[in-house]
């Protein structure tokens, strides 16, 4: 006992009372089986015959099989014994082949018979069934008496204290390893402050903490599971997962989070096998001797009647023509996969990713222990690419803050700039009809009205401006508007300048009114816009074509010219609020940079775009497109 209790290595304690049973009790073989995670008896220990040993150690007998057996034995206190007369088969036993019955008919009721089997369960101090010790061929030839089975009742509870120690030692062993293991990986993960060097800097280490042979490590994007960042080890261990799949994964991994589980799997040849709720799984087999099915008990499922202990429930098989399990089959089956592990990544209320890690078949399922962990390095990393993306965020934040100082300083200096020109203009010509109002010519006043209206038109620009990027303006005015007929007013507002500039401004016909809803004004100073900027780029000689045509769905209309064009770096900015060509022939004509900013602000307000075609010096072509009205005919 004091080699038990002193943790001694637990094969040589259980060969020891496997001799001693062999010794004591008088047996030709003595064998001592453990009860694996998988249901299945494993010889782990021999005595007596070399043969024996040779043709038992590490033999496996399933559970059931063996509870078949066990259910005809009659009790002999803790033991079990099947007589001969009983048993209608093949005997799952520890006898040498060799050994056959003889038929012999011996009416002595005392005599071991070849087809004879006595058994004792070892059990955990609760109960559970952790293993089975047999005995065969006595010595005397006999079935053994009362005295006999007692002492061969107490060698069964040495064998069972070993397994139990057993058990207990592993499970220390492998808390403290894990422990260490999480510790350092949450250290890791929370140094790093981006997303992807968390996934890429800790998958290969957790697929070493898990014992695993293959892991999948996620982290969502913004409101989609297929995107974000992911790494897998081995990095070349699988083709990369279909959309589908990736999807289903992560709905599983939401659905895991939402429940606080960590999901366990088992794949066989028909799909996908489910481990039930709760299910308790065992301490690792990569022990020499693990504790059994579980470590916590959950429902209990009696062997033999109760008379050799009980077991936890197996995994509950589920469907395997589920589209999504076998999704997941079809990927993972050419991996060799035997048990999945789905552990959801996130921390409060939010589900950031997903841990998924395999271990090939024959390779053991994972052990309630690493279940554990593999739930604390889940909430660990969640709380960590939190953090990465909390601060990535402030980044992004100080950069708007900065976006908008240098965004303020630009319309200072633009609206300065513009307003300081034509009132320089004004003051001076107001200046020369102070000094002699009689010498006041035609010119000076035309000059001081254009300029008024350039400085009129900025303001316009800036408060039209103002109201469309104002979160709290109302929605837009919605009336019909005949596109057509705002392009027609748009060209014949521009077609005296187009013709002091010598630019041919030409509208295409068309058949029909051609209705939008919408803000009337705004939806006019769209095709005003346009059609202004092309008159104004285009060259003397050049043209300035206006068009409109409709779909099924919508309307466009199409402002094409042969000016100046627009280089390929400058349409990337053309867009934005006071963004001027870097064309010097462009910038050598006035304007704010609004105007096109405002056309695609108006745009979106309408449910509408705007398209550009252009080639520096080659022209270009605006193409708007808006909904049809819901009053226009089919």
């Amino acid at each position: 006992m004091r080699r038990i209790n002193g943790g001694a290595d637990v094969e040589s304690v259980l060969l020891a009372v496997a001799e001693g049973v062999a010794q004591a009790v008088g047996f030709e073989v003595a064998a001592i089986s453990y009860l694996t995670r998988d249901l299945h008896f494993q010889v782990a220990a021999v005595a007596g015959s070399a043969e024996a040993r040779e043709l038992l150690l590490g033999a496996r007998v399933p559970l059931s099989a063996m509870e078949s057996e066990l259910e005809l034995a009659e009790q002999w206190g803790s033991l079990l014994f099947i007589p001969a007369e009983r048993l209608n088969g093949e005997v799952l036993g520890w006898i040498p082949p060799e050994v056959v019955p003889d038929g012999d008919s011996e009416p002595d009721p005392d005599r071991w018979r070849p087809e004879d089997t006595l058994r004792s369960p070892l059990r955990s101090p609760a109960g559970e069934l952790l293993g089975l010790l047999s005995v065969d061929l006595p010595v005397d030839g006999k079935r053994p008496d009362q005295a006999r089975r007692e002492l061969l009742e107490m060698y069964a509870d040495l064998a069972g204290v070993a397994l139990h120690n057993a058990r207990r030692a592993t499970e220390l062993e492998e808390q403290v390893r894990l422990a260490t293991a999480v510790e350092s990986l949450h250290g890791r993960a929370a140094r790093s402050l981006d997303v992807q060097q968390i996934i890429q800097g800790t998958v290969g280490e957790i697929a070493r903490t898990l014992s695993a042979d293959h892991v999948w490590l996620r982290a969502f994007g913004d409101g989609d599971s297929t995107t974000g960042h992911g790494a897998r080890w081995p990095n070349d261990s699988a083709q990369p997962a279909s959309p589908l799949l990736m999807e289903a994964v992560s709905r599983a991994a939401r659905n895991a989070w939402a429940t606080g589980d960590v999901a366990l799997a088992r794949l066989d040849e028909d799909g996908v096998v489910g481990a039930a709720e709760n299910e308790p799984v065992s301490l690792t087999d990569r022990a020499l001797f693990p504790a059994g099915p579980s470590l916590a008990s959950g429902e209990r499922i009696p062997v033999a009647g109760g008379a050799a202990g009980w077991v936890p429930r197996p995994s509950t098989r589920q469907d395997p023509a589920d589209p999504e399990h076998r999704l997941m089959a079809d990927y993972l089956r050419p991996l060799g996969a035997g048990t999945i592990l789905l552990a959801p990544v996130g921390t409060g209320p939010d589900c950031l990713g997903y841990l998924a890690a395999v271990r090939a078949a024959g390779s053991g399922d994972f052990s309630p222990h690493e279940v554990q962990a593999a739930g604390q390095i889940a909430r660990n990393l969640g709380q960590a690419i939190l953090n990465a993306r909390l601060l990535e965020r402030e980044r992004i934040l100080v950069g708007q803050l900065e976006s908008l100082d240098h965004y303020k300083s630009d319309l200072i200096s633009t609206v300065s700039h513009e307003l300081r020109t034509p009132l320089t203009s004004i003051a001076g010509h107001l200046e020369l009809i102070e000094d002699d109002p009689r010498s006041a010519t035609p010119a000076s006043f035309s000059v001081i009205f254009r300029n008024l209206e350039r400085v009129m038109t900025l303001i316009d620009d800036l408060l039209t401006l103002k109201k469309l990027t104002d979160a709290n303006s109302p929605a837009p005015t919605s009336t019909v508007v005949d596109l057509h007929q705002a392009a027609l007013d748009a060209v014949a507002a521009f077609r005296p300048p187009a013709e002091e500039q010598g630019v041919d401004l030409t509208v295409v016909p068309h058949g029909g009114p051609l209705l939008i809803s919408g803000d009337r004004d705004e939806l006019e100073r769209v095709a005003l816009n346009l059609v202004g900027n092309a008159v104004k780029y285009t060259r003397t000689g050049g043209s300035v074509t206006v068009s409109t045509e409709r779909t099924d769905r919508f309307v466009r209309l199409v402002v094409k010219d042969t000016g100046m064009g627009i280089s390929k770096p400058d349409q990337e900015e053309l867009f934005t609020e006071f963004f001027r060509t870097t064309n010097p022939d462009a910038l050598a004509l006035p304007g704010t940079g609004l105007g096109l900013s405002i056309v695609r602000r108006i745009l979106q307000r309408h449910g509408g775009s705007i398209r550009l075609e252009s080639e520096l010096g080659e022209g270009s072509t605006f193409t708007v497109r808006l909904p049809l009205s819901r009053t226009t005919p089919r």
